[in-house]
């Protein structure tokens, strides 16, 4: 459905005209702009844009999240003019947000109401989906996934429509207009491309998953959309999910859990929150076909990397972020990617990462199979963090000392392999703070390798 014809649009043309994000703009005079811009931003003469992040826009409602700069973001979008699939979460709010997006985006859009991002972006293999939703961010928050031919925006593709954006100006006042029909075909779509889903409980976080509840059946649990997430938080975690884990034993069922937008899938089996990496490991071994390349991120236990290797996998390490193993999967031609986190991609399915597909692919999984197959896994996991800047050309110059330039690796921090530990040092994409990971064969072990890495950093600061 053309969104105009129900939003509005041509009611803002003089406005759309004058602002040089619309196509028809003089784009050698944009460019000189821009240029000026950024150099304004360079130099702290302006601030630059703080509802745009690392990997998609997000921010308290209100503050970053507003109406204005959602105008702002359709208006940017106009520069890459495509095909679009709308649709948001269950959070306070979307509704007047995505009107806003509307008025200003003049491309043709497909309104889907509310949906997960993974069943947006799955409608997105001839152009662009959007997903108003924070994911997994706290009842207050807001913000906006961009998806592309069934996949995330790469990081230079978020940048380009920044660059828009930065130069996009919003009226003074912006008007809520009524949505566009619900084009039901979207949900449709994705239900069918679904495998089918066996008898499991699943929490759907009264977040975005709640939409599809029907699929889930009456194992559902929390399947009312709930935007203050009372429930429990929208971070599907250890000390989030006591329901789902007494669940499990109660019912003798393999349980599921999703974040806010259902792009993350936590496993649980008999009252245990399965490790993402041995998660990684149980699908690549059941679910992956022999000698297939697989990607993971650098924070995936090096237990777990042998394993896969030993396996006849062709696994290989990437920075951690969905983004990079999905980049990596679609540039290299991947079977599966994954994210310790929870976010898993499977080609044949789409490059995007799915948390509902994953939970609906392992559903028919025995109950008691993941919990025995976590336990061939002894290395002990311990994780900590600084909040300062770490020298991490001294770190790598360190790790590199103790065991060896062939044992270290700097794609995303540093990772090395000292023989009674193996670490993971990582500066965060989202908050001020540097992550330490250790792996070690004894909860002595890890405990000790974090002793010497915080020693170890506190030398190191900047």
């Amino acid at each position: 459905m053309d969104a105009k014809n129900e939003t509005g649009h041509n009611a803002n043309k003089s406005i759309l005209d004058a602002n040089a994000c619309h196509p028809k703009s003089d784009l050698k005079s944009v460019a000189a702009d821009l240029v000026k811009k950024e150099t304004q931003v360079a130099r702290n003469e302006i601030e630059p844009s703080s509802f745009f992040k690392t990997y998609d826009c997000r921010g308290k409602y209100g503050v970053e999240a507003t109406e204005a700069n959602c105008f702002r973001l359709g208006l940017a979008s106009n520069a890459f003019k495509r095909p679009t699939v709308l649709g948001m979460d269950y959070r306070f709010h979307n509704e007047s947000l995505a009107s806003a997006f509307l008025e200003a985006f003049l491309g043709t859009v497909r309104f889907a109401g509310h949906l997960p991002s993974p069943a947006l972006a799955y409608n997105s293999k001839a152009g662009w989906a959007v997903s108003f939703t924070a994911s997994h961010n706290p009842a207050g928050y807001n913000g906006v996934k961009f998806k592309k031919h069934q996949r995330c925006f790469f990081e230079n593709e978020l940048i380009q429509l920044k660059k828009w954006y930065d130069f996009a100006k919003a009226p003074e006042k912006t008007e809520t207009k009524k949505l566009p029909e619900i084009d039901v075909s979207v949900k449709q779509n994705y239900l069918a491309a679904l495998p089918e889903i066996h008898d499991a409980i699943f929490d759907l976080t009264g977040g975005a998953a709640c939409a599809l509840k029907e699929a889930f059946g009456d194992a559902a649990i929390f399947h009312h959309p709930d935007p203050t997430f009372a429930n429990h938080a929208p971070e599907p975690k250890e000390d989030t999910l006591g329901v789902l884990q007494s669940q499990t034993i109660k019912q003798k069922k393999i349980g599921f859990a999703f974040d806010g937008d259902a792009d993350r899938c936590v496993v649980v089996d008999q009252g245990t929150v399965i490790d993402g990496g041995i998660l990684t490991a149980f699908i690549a071994s059941e679910h992956v076909p022999s000698k297939s390349k697989i990607f993971v991120t650098l924070d995936t236990q090096a237990e777990v990397f042998r394993f896969l290797q030993d396996g006849g996998l062709d696994a290989r390490y990437t920075p951690v972020g969905d983004v990079h193993v999905i980049k990596a999967m679609v540039e290299q031609n991947a079977a599966f990617a994954a994210e310790r986190s929870g976010h898993y991609s499977f080609k044949a399915h789409m490059p995007d990462s799915d948390g509902i597909f994953t939970a609906a692919l392992l559903s028919g999984t025995k109950a008691g199979a993941l919990l025995a197959f976590s336990k061939r896994f002894k290395a002990v996991s311990l994780k900590d963090e600084v909040h300062f800047q770490v020298d991490f050309a001294s770190l790598k110059a360190w790790a590199e000392q103790k065991a060896g330039t062939d044992n270290v690796q700097d794609i995303d921090g540093i990772k090395a392999d000292l023989g009674d530990y193996a670490f993971l040092v990582r500066a965060s994409k989202t908050e001020p703070k540097v992550r330490i990971n250790v792996e070690a064969k004894s909860q002595q072990a890890a405990k000790k390798g974090i002793m010497e890495i915080r020693t170890a950093l506190e030398k190191m600061k900047r």
